[in-house]
């Protein structure tokens, strides 16, 4: 039966196989003791050797139908008689021998070249090394030791529970602004204007240069194609905003040329939003506005809705009117700002948040009314016993 021998690290660098293997010294076989991938143990009475003697061995495998020989070189080691070993390290191992040897030996431990007959027992094991025991941590001894280890072992759960809740606040955070949150995808501070345009195809003669013009005041000359003068006269008491051309050039019919802003109006924030969110807009919605300062106004009022009629209601995108929520100066009319609007009011899960929301105060309420009645009658202050007789100290004390 063909066994395999461990030995511990401190004896010997590699284990010893009992395989059915042959050993060739000089023409005559030698009986094999066990063998390992540095070396092969050989019995006494067959060879005439003395320690440091280097011989000639050839090792010979048998596989069914053939065998493999190896020839290699050994070193006598020592001589036990008492077990009649002769122990032998192979010297001069080229790495294709030393490849052979290894992959014939794994070949027979592992099962894959086993004879008939031939059972490797990896259970028997002679001079076997202890098994090393990993010591066991010492337990905290007293009061700091102990709030120590218990303080450890705290802080690691609350790590782990505070990643995880940030984990879950940036998934969340990432499906409500998915789900519920559309950004305008252009948005200004704006006014309402009056575009003033060419009448005609001409050249223009006169522009007023005034930042400010009354109501019937000339604000261009036209001369037309005739020779013929146009003359456009201001509609309102209005400010010149923008001035998009000046005299002497020439312009044709509806070229803009001014562009006017009564002294009564007052900015206010105009966004777009896209055409495909315009269903969950009109559910309910609520605006912040952030301006280029980095103001942030919530909250804002949606003045107006676009109006869905016609070719407007399939395609392009949708302008809405936003009160600014803040004080704007004139000058920051053009400025372009950021607007994100909140959907979550409008739609069914905000519905019924809202709706336990407001059972929650009025039952916040009636718990308050019913304790602020009995606080105010425990706190209610006693009204003072009269005495029946007014003694006449207490008169003259009165009088005085």
């Amino acid at each position: 039966m063909t066994k395999i021998t461990h030995e511990a690290e401190v004896q010997r660098q590699h284990p010893r196989y009992r395989i059915p293997i042959r050993c060739i010294y000089s023409g005559s076989q030698v009986s094999v003791v066990d063998v390992s991938v540095g070396g092969i143990g050989l019995r006494t009475g067959t060879i005439d050797a003395k320690p440091g003697r280097v011989l000639d061995l050839t090792l010979v495998f048998p596989f069914s139908g053939y065998e493999l020989s190896l020839p290699i070189n050994a070193e006598v080691r020592y001589i036990t008689d008492e077990h009649s070993r002769i122990g032998l390290r192979f010297v001069d191992v080229s790495p294709r021998q030393h490849n052979l040897l290894r992959f014939i030996l794994d070949a027979y431990l592992s099962g894959e070249v086993v004879d008939a007959g031939d059972i490797l027992d990896v259970s028997s094991r002679r001079n076997e090394g202890k098994t090393r025991e990993v010591p066991q941590r010492a337990a905290p001894q007293g009061l700091r030791a102990h709030l120590s280890h218990h303080g450890r072992t705290v802080a690691g759960y609350v790590g782990i529970g505070a990643v995880t809740l940030l984990l879950l606040g940036f998934i969340g955070m990432g499906l409500f602004e998915r789900m519920y949150i559309i950004p305008a995808q252009s948005a200004l501070i704006t006014t309402d204007l009056v575009t003033v345009p060419a009448p005609s195809n001409g050249q223009v003669t006169f522009v007023a240069t005034g930042s400010e013009m009354k109501a019937g005041e000339p604000l261009l000359t036209i001369q037309g194609p005739q020779g013929n003068s146009i003359v456009i006269d201001s509609p309102c008491n209005c400010v010149v905003q923008a001035r998009y051309s000046r005299a002497a050039n020439f312009v044709r019919e509806g070229t803009p040329i001014l562009a006017l802003r009564e002294k009564t109006s007052t900015p206010y924030v105009t966004a777009s939003i896209p055409h495909d969110q315009l269903l969950r807009f009109y559910r309910g919605a609520s605006a912040v506005i952030e301006y280029a300062d980095g103001t942030r106004v919530r909250e804002n009022r949606i003045e107006r809705l676009p109006a869905l009629v016609g070719e407007a209601a399939s395609s392009g995108p949708f302008l809405v009117k936003l009160a600014p929520g803040r004080d704007l100066d004139m000058s920051t009319i053009g400025q372009p700002v950021s607007v994100v609007f909140n959907t979550f009011s409008g739609s069914s899960v905000g519905a019924a948040a809202g709706k336990l929301q407001a059972a929650l105060n009025w039952a916040g309420e009636g718990i308050a009314a019913v304790f602020g009645r009995g606080n105010e009658v425990a706190t209610a202050p006693k009204k003072a016993k009269e005495p029946d007789v007014d003694s006449g100290r207490r008169l003259a004390g009165l009088k005085q």
